[in-house]
Formats: C-alpha cells, sequence, structure tokens
C-alpha cells in the first residue's frame, strides 16, 4: 500500500459499490478522493439449508459474506479454507483461530488447485457459500475424492438505483467493484438508465471476467484482493 497522502487521489471522484459504507470509503477519502457510495447489492440471510450432523475434516468459504455465516460448521470442522484473504480476514474474526489454506489467487479454480486430495479412506468438507456461487470449487472438491456438504447460508440480490444517483455515479472518474454481483448490477443499472460507465477496477479475476463480459472498461485489479488491494490499484491508476 502506497504511504497515505492526501495529495494521492486529490480532486478524483471515485464511486465505491458495496453493501455499507466502511473502511474503503475511509481509505479513499484519506487519500483526498471525492467518494460517492452508491450501494449496488444486499445480503439477504436465507433459512439453514442443512443442519450440523457431524463433524467435517474442511470448511471452505467461498467469499466474506459466507464466512461471516460460516457458524455453527465452523466449530465442528479439523481445518480451514478461505478464498482469498478478505474471506480468511473475515472467517478468522468469527472463528478466533488462523485460517489453514488460502490459495495464491483468490479465484475458485485456484482453490480448488490448492487443495489436497482426500486421503484414501475419504474425507468430508463443508461449503457455506451464497445462492449464487458457482459449483466450480463443489465440482472440484468431489474430483479430489472428497465427500462435500453444500450449505447455502445468504443470497444476494440487485438494489434499485435512481436515475439521478446513476447518473452522477457515470461522471466519475472510476467505480470500484468488489465482487461479480457488482459487476452485473452496475452493468444493469447502465443500461437501464442508458449510461456509458467510466473506468472500473476491480477486487479479483473473477470479478474482472464478469466485468468484461458486460463490456465494463477495466483498468486494474486489486492485489492482493483486498480493500488495500483495490485503494493501491486506484493510486497506482491515477498516478
Amino acid at each position: 500500500m502506497h504511504e497515505v497522502s492526501i495529495e494521492l487521489l486529490l480532486g478524483r471522484r471515485v464511486v465505491t459499490t458495496r453493501p455499507e459504507r466502511g473502511e474503503l470509503e475511509e481509505l479513499l477519502e484519506q487519500c483526498g478522493a471525492t467518494v460517492a457510495h452508491v450501494p449496488l447489492t444486499e445480503i439477504v440471510d436465507l433459512p439453514e439449508s442443512s443442519s450440523v450432523k457431524s463433524s467435517f475434516d474442511w470448511l471452505v468459504v467461498t467469499s466474506a459474506n459466507g464466512a461471516k455465516r460460516s457458524q455453527p460448521w465452523a466449530d465442528v470442522s479439523t481445518r480451514l479454507c478461505a478464498v482469498g484473504p478478505a474471506t480468511a480476514s473475515a472467517l478468522s474474526g468469527v472463528v478466533n483461530r488462523a485460517v489453514d489454506l488460502i490459495p495464491d489467487s483468490a479465484s475458485a479454480e485456484d482453490l480448488v488447485r490448492s487443495f489436497p486430495a482426500a486421503p484414501t479412506a475419504g474425507g468430508s468438507v463443508v461449503i457455506v457459500r451464497g445462492e449464487q456461487a458457482s459449483t466450480v470449487v463443489r465440482d472440484g472438491l468431489e474430483q479430489l475424492g472428497w465427500a462435500v456438504a453444500d450449505v447455502v447460508t445468504y443470497r444476494t440480490e440487485k438494489r434499485s438505483v435512481s436515475q439521478e444517483v446513476a447518473r452522477d455515479a457515470a461522471t466519475a472518474d472510476l467505480v470500484l467493484l468488489a465482487a461479480s454481483s457488482a459487476a452485473d448490477a452496475w452493468a444493469s443499472v447502465c443500461m437501464a438508465h442508458d449510461l456509458v460507465s467510466p473506468p472500473v477496477i476491480v477486487i479479483g479475476d473473477p470479478t474482472a471476467k464478469t466485468a468484461t463480459s458486460h463490456a465494463l472498461n477495466v483498468v486494474g485489479i486489486a492485489d492482493p484482493s483486498t480493500v488495500i488491494g483495490l485503494v493501491s490499484a486506484t493510486v497506482d491508476f491515477f498516478n
């Protein structure tokens, strides 16, 4: 992360799109940016789709929202795996212990590549995820020989954005997208209001892929896939 200086982003207008304001907005403002927070999605909790009936060798979470909803499965899992550093941080905060496996790249594909094969006698994994998550992790772990329990704990829903707010956001210098669902939602907003999006910076390769599929102009990818990575990528773009 660059040393925080109010000169770094002075005069720049940046749109953030996560459900709640937080550290991302604070850091951008410390760097001098004018921040417009336009929440594009909201998280809706779902009734538990699976009860805890046994212990598991691994708990796997593929998003910070999944990590925050990982109890009580975390308590009965021997080891923990998170898709990236932001998700790992959220998981550690919930379970109060270290995460055992974090892939080098915050993607479902790299998680599968990093995961060990099941022992000869077999083994069990519980995945705590959102309703719209892909089946890449589940399918990949099953191919590695694991018995997988799939637990869906939440749904991501698009929020409505007024024409006035959308038009103002479209005049910004940059839009930050911290999830594939945000990329989907932002593309929908632009289409609904007949707007051309400013350049976008995304939190990781999966979000970049989604943004590109909607013809959004991706000019940076956070490295690491965290709030700090998003701010660093923003500073790099303007400097």
